[in-house]
Formats: structure tokens, C-alpha cells, sequence
């Protein structure tokens, strides 16, 4: 039986979904609403939604905005109860086996199919442990990972935060938000690396801090009227970075519909239903996001190698990329966390053995 929805945190589970399905039609199915937008045989109601949709998938960004809206919200949640250590190892072995075996995979498929070079040695080392942006080394999956690399900061952050008390006196983290903001702000943008998403992370960092502003401000935790300043300050933030960083996509509001999106499912949180259904595509977002972008070529080759015929390949490829990513799921996902289940009890043992050695 399911948990009802004051067990389980449903909305988040909606706005991955929403999230992940922004990402895949930005990336794979954005033609479609191009085509739609500029139909004036169309009527205007459906070129306005078509618009819409086009705002909020245009090449994945507003999915990206929702899904560090949702960690923002969740690692707020789960730091409430856990210690800095067992947080540091749910999340690596939450982030770290899955992407490991991707980043491995396309390498052995870029190597055998395509016949292009295994990396050097300097390279896969700060790559695996989603360290490039400040080495420099090429982008993989897709160019997806430097999403990654935003998380594993934040997790370092609110790790630091917590260690300072600030999880015990968190009216004073919205502060500590504004000036981080202010700080990137003013900062060169970072990463500017030759061929890396240069100032991604000065753009798009911040949104996580809203995921945990939203969550102060549910819980009480912090005063209101400052948690809404501080969105609002990071929210002007973005709109004055994105013009210099990302001006090619300055006439989008991807960033505004991103936090609408992210707030309504929140607002209604308690009437979204949970079920087997959403709770699968919720499962699968990670290892979707992690291989589309990517693995959906060698898909096609191999869709069309069978005489697959054009009409049909891009729903054939999204068939079989969700099958792969189940399975993937069901075998290197859910061995990943296992083992860090294995390793976390290990960890809660050795601590209560220290504990009981002290009061003997």
C-alpha cells in the first residue's frame, strides 16, 4: 500500500515529472511547437499555448530551474533530520554510481561504435567525481553533468551550513542566501573555462536557494517577508546576469515560468494523488535526464540499422529509452542505493558501538 500524502512529499514527485518531460521536449521535440507558434492556420488559442509550452521546454532550461527548485526544497527537508555524515553518503551514492556508469558507457559506445578516443587518465578523474568545472575537462552525457556539479556544490553548502548551526537557527539562512547571491553576482561568472557552459553556474545556482526559501516558509522556519525578499533579489539577479551570459535567451521567461510552475504545484500539494504510476516516471527522471540527450543517438542508429521508418523512430526512440532507463534503474540506480544503505547502517552501527564504549 502506498503512504499517504503526509508521508510522502507528492508534489516533488510532480514537479520532477514536469521537469524531466520540459528537459526531453526541449531537447527532442522542440520542432513541433516551432512549427505551431507560426501556423496562423492555427487559432491564436492554440499558438498560445503552443508558446507557452515553447517558454517553458525551449532547451530544457525551465526543467532544469524546477529540478534545483525541488532540491532545494528536499535537501532542506531531509537535513532536518540527518546528520552531515549520513547526508554526504545517501547523496553519493544517490548521484555518484549512476552517472559513473553513464559517463563509462558512452565512453565504451564513443570508442567501439564511433571509433573515437578513450580520454586521458587527467581527464576522467575530476570528470567521475563531477569536479570539471573547475579542471576544465570536456563535457559528457550530453553536456548534462554540469547540472550535477551545481548540486554536489549546494550539498557541500548546506553540509557547511549545518556545521555551523545554521540548520538549528534557520531564520538566519535567508540572509546567508542573499549574500551568497550578491556574491555571484558580482564575481566573474563562473565557470568560464574554455567549452564548458560558461557562467552556468553564476545563472542558475540561486534557484536552489528559492527550493529552500519555499520550504522555510511552509515550515515557519524563517520570517516570511525575508524569505520573499530574498527570492525577489535572486530572481532580479537572474534577470540582470542571464542578459550578459545566456543573451541569446533573453527574450524567453523560462526563469519566471520555471518558479509559477514549481509554486502552483506546491499551492496545491495537498490535493496532488499519489500512485504507482507517478511515483515511476518520478523514479526514472535521474537516469532519463542522465541519458537522453545522448544515448537517443545510438538508439536511432540502432532503430534505423532494423529498418525502422522515419515516421516512427521518434516514438520507437523514446519507447526504448525509457525501457533502457527502467532497466538501468532496476539494476545500477537501485544497487547504488543499496550498497549506501549497506554502508549508512554500517556507519549508525559503528557510531552506537563509539557511543557505548564512552558510558561503559
Amino acid at each position: 500500500m502506498y503512504k499517504t500524502k503526509m508521508d510522502r512529499i507528492v508534489f516533488l514527485d510532480y514537479t520532477r515529472i514536469l521537469a524531466f518531460i520540459s528537459v526531453l521536449v526541449g531537447h527532442k521535440f522542440i520542432v513541433p511547437l516551432i512549427i505551431t507558434m507560426g501556423d496562423t492556420s492555427q487559432h491564436a488559442s492554440i499558438r498560445l499555448l503552443a508558446n507557452i509550452a515553447y517558454q517553458i521546454c525551449y532547451g530544457g532550461a525551465a526543467g532544469i530551474i524546477i529540478f534545483f527548485l525541488t532540491s532545494g526544497y528536499i535537501i532542506s527537508h531531509v537535513l532536518q533530520s540527518e546528520t552531515s555524515t549520513e547526508f554526504i553518503i545517501k547523496r553519493i551514492f544517490r548521484i555518484y554510481p549512476l552517472f559513473m556508469f553513464a559517463v563509462v558507457l558512452e565512453a565504451v559506445l564513443n570508442r567501439y561504435v564511433l571509433g573515437l578516443p578513450f580520454a586521458d587518465i587527467s581527464d576522467w578523474i575530476p570528470r567521475l567525481l563531477l569536479l570539471g568545472d573547475y579542471f576544465g575537462t570536456r563535457p559528457v552525457i550530453g553536456s548534462v553533468e554540469w547540472t550535477l556539479r551545481i548540486e554536489v556544490t549546494f550539498y557541500a553548502l548546506m553540509v557547511v551550513l549545518k556545521a555551523c548551526g545554521l540548520m538549528r537557527h534557520q531564520n538566519y539562512l535567508p540572509a546567508v542566501f542573499i549574500l551568497i547571491t550578491l556574491a555571484l553576482h558580482f564575481l566573474p561568472a563562473f565557470p568560464s573555462a574554455p567549452g564548458l557552459a560558461y557562467g552556468y553556474f553564476t545563472v542558475y545556482a540561486p534557484f536552489l536557494f528559492i527550493g529552500v526559501c519555499i520550504y522555510l516558509i511552509e515550515h515557519r522556519r524563517a520570517n516570511n517577508n525575508v524569505c520573499l525578499l530574498t527570492i525577489a533579489i535572486i530572481m532580479y539577479s537572474f534577470f540582470l546576469k542571464a542578459v550578459t551570459i545566456v543573451p541569446d535567451w533573453k527574450e524567453l521567461n523560462y526563469g519566471l515560468f520555471a518558479v509559477m510552475a514549481f509554486s502552483l504545484f506546491w499551492l496545491l500539494r495537498r490535493h496532488l494523488t499519489d500512485g504507482p504510476f507517478i511515483r515511476l516516471l518520478s523514479t526514472l527522471t535521474y537516469s532519463v535526464y542522465l541519458f537522453h540527450n545522448w544515448f537517443w543517438t545510438y538508439i536511432e542508429m540502432a532503430l534505423k540499422s532494423m529498418g525502422m521508418q522515419e515516421n516512427y523512430l521518434k516514438m520507437a526512440t523514446v519507447t526504448v529509452l525509457f525501457l533502457f532507463c527502467y532497466g538501468v534503474n532496476k539494476t545500477v540506480e537501485d544497487y547504488g542505493l543499496k550498497m549506501g544503505r549497506k554502508v549508512l547502517q554500517w556507519h549508525r552501527s559503528r557510531q552506537l558501538n563509539t557511543s557505548v564504549k564512552a558510558t561503559a
